[in-house]
């Protein structure tokens, strides 16, 4: 058994290999299933034919929200600490080659070969790297793409100062914690502080074969006040599926939203689940249009909202809103339900190209 402490300050990561048949017919595969903060994976973890993997799991400790990776890890291997560079270099497995890897600092990467260095990847801001070695990962049932990162794609930022990029990790991490909680297996794009283009946050949830991708934002400018809150969920055109994920989330959203009391609420005219496209008639979104899976983009809340920011900056909000997330994925994967919240018309908006993109970006240290 091998885990990983990771030393210093790094956002919430919890990644096991368990056995499950979600991206691979062979009833050996193991992929990556993160598990909540504080929360040991399992050493009981076994493979289809009840032999241990040879990665059971690992797992980062004293974290924290919005930070970069550390400088350096600690390794326990049977009992017996070591420091990360001498780890081992790679898991050997039975059933094909890794899909994705998390990196000694632990961040998630597309694998595009393995050789005898280690693993060929594309680093967080799209060049290729290699890295000597890390926690293969075969398959995700779900990928959660916590929305901006790093010092210049802060995302909105709440009158109280707290930044989109953190507080849509922080929502990111509940889901994926819950989720995992009730037995699905879960890959984040981005797992601290730092930048992340859209097309590899696309490829790593293309690349591990999810069956869907939900991007978590929180909302800005403030429209018109409202007596209800203003979730909005951009679904992708002509996919009934990511219609059917931004209907559920929707609903769940503000069901769960509307037991606070106190809050003064912001809203858009046409606020639901709906279509946003471009001048070209495409759909405007990145993370809606480049993953091949069913995928919504999901704008919670207004953070620009004085009394929604208040709100957003509380323990409370995240659980109630991560319990709500994973409500909604579950249901979309567990039955035929449609939500609510549907419009028929789509928006027209075209985004400047200002995010998003890896023009001067530099990608953090990976091992």
């Amino acid at each position: 058994m091998i885990r990983l402490f990771a030393a210093g300050r790094l956002a919430v990561l919890v990644l096991a290999l368990v056995a499950t048949g979600c991206a691979s017919s062979d009833p050996g595969a193991i992929v990556a299933q993160p598990a909540s903060a504080g929360r040991v994976p399992s050493a009981e973890s076994t493979t289809a034919d009840g032999s241990e993997p040879a990665f059971s799991g690992w797992w980062f400790d004293d974290a924290s929200i919005g930070s970069t990776p550390p400088a350096r890890s600690l390794i326990s291997v049977d009992g017996a600490q070591r420091d990360s560079q001498s780890a081992p270099t790679r898991s050997r497995t039975p059933h094909g080659p890794a899909k994705a890897l998390v990196t000694p600092l632990g961040l998630v990467v597309p694998v595009l070969s393995e050789g005898p260095a280690g693993y060929e990847v594309t680093a967080p801001c799209g060049e290729p790297a290699t890295v000597s070695w890390g926690t293969p990962l075969y398959g995700a049932e779900i990928v959660l793409d916590p929305g901006h990162g790093g010092e210049v794609e802060t995302g909105a930022v709440g009158p109280n100062g707290l930044a989109e990029k953190e507080l849509n990790l922080r929502v990111a991490e509940g889901t994926a914690a819950e989720l995992e909680h009730r037995g699905h297996v879960v890959v984040l794009t981005r797992t601290a502080d730092y930048r992340v283009p859209l097309e590899v946050r696309a490829a790593i949830a293309n690349q591990l074969g999810a069956k869907a991708l939900v991007s978590i934002h929180h909302n800005a400018p403030t429209p018109q006040m409202s007596t209800t809150p203003g979730t909005e969920v951009f679904i992708r055109t002509g996919s009934a599926e990511s219609r059917r994920l931004g209907g559920l989330i929707w609903q769940e959203m503000v069901d769960a939203l509307s037991g606070f009391d106190g809050v003064s609420w912001a809203a858009a005219t046409d606020a639901g689940a709906l279509r946003v496209t471009n001048r070209e008639g495409q759909d405007s979104y990145g993370m809606v249009r480049r993953p091949r899976m069913p995928a919504v983009l999901a704008e919670l809340g207004y953070l620009s909202n004085p009394s929604e920011a208040e709100l957003f900056a509380t323990p409370e909000y995240v659980d109630v809103a991560s319990v709500a997330l994973a409500d909604a994925i579950e249901r979309w994967l567990d039955t035929d339900e449609v939500g609510g919240g549907l419009r028929a018309h789509a928006r027209s908006f075209t985004p400047d190209g200002t995010t998003g993109h890896n023009r001067g970006c530099l990608s953090p240290p990976m091992e």
